[in-house]
């Protein structure tokens, strides 16, 4: 049996809009991390900016925000494989009017720009939902000033 709603149109997330009531005002960015996605299945040395997290010292290199900042990540894709981006802590809109998520995918040799409000101070953590990509490296801590 199939069920009917799979007969209908796909879609992908950038041809969704966020309903008005969540919509984030427009606003310039206060913060812009560019989050460059690195690795390759030949070496699975899984990175973001170069760098594998480190279990070990969980707090190294964090990405740094301020409580009340519209902050801006920028994926950019460096490999060949997609990359579902999922951010603990908070929703995301893609683009200015983008649907509000918490996971978007990051397709091979491409580029997407999330915006958040930085409004649930504590530490975060940013990775790949391919668990095998994140338990290689492929996360960075999100972590508000104190």
């Amino acid at each position: 049996m199939r069920p009917k709603e799979l007969d209908g149109e796909i879609v992908t997330a950038s041809q969704l809009r966020a309903a008005d009531d969540v919509r984030l005002e427009a606003r310039k960015p206060d913060r812009v991390h560019r989050i460059e996605l690195t690795g390759s299945m030949a070496g699975y040395d899984w990175a973001i900016n170069g760098k594998r997290f480190d279990m070990a010292d969980p707090t190294a290199h964090p990405l740094l925000v301020d409580e009340g900042q519209r902050v801006r990540l920028d994926f950019v894709n460096t490999t060949d494989m997609w990359h579902p981006m999922h951010l603990h802590g908070h929703t995301y809109q893609l683009g200015g009017t983008g649907p509000r998520k918490d996971t978007t995918i990051v397709l091979p040799g491409k580029k997407v720009s999330v915006v958040f409000d930085a409004d649930n101070p504590g530490q975060w953590m940013l990775h790949c939902h391919n668990a095998y990509h994140g338990e290689a490296g492929m996360m960075a801590l999100v972590a508000y000033r104190a």
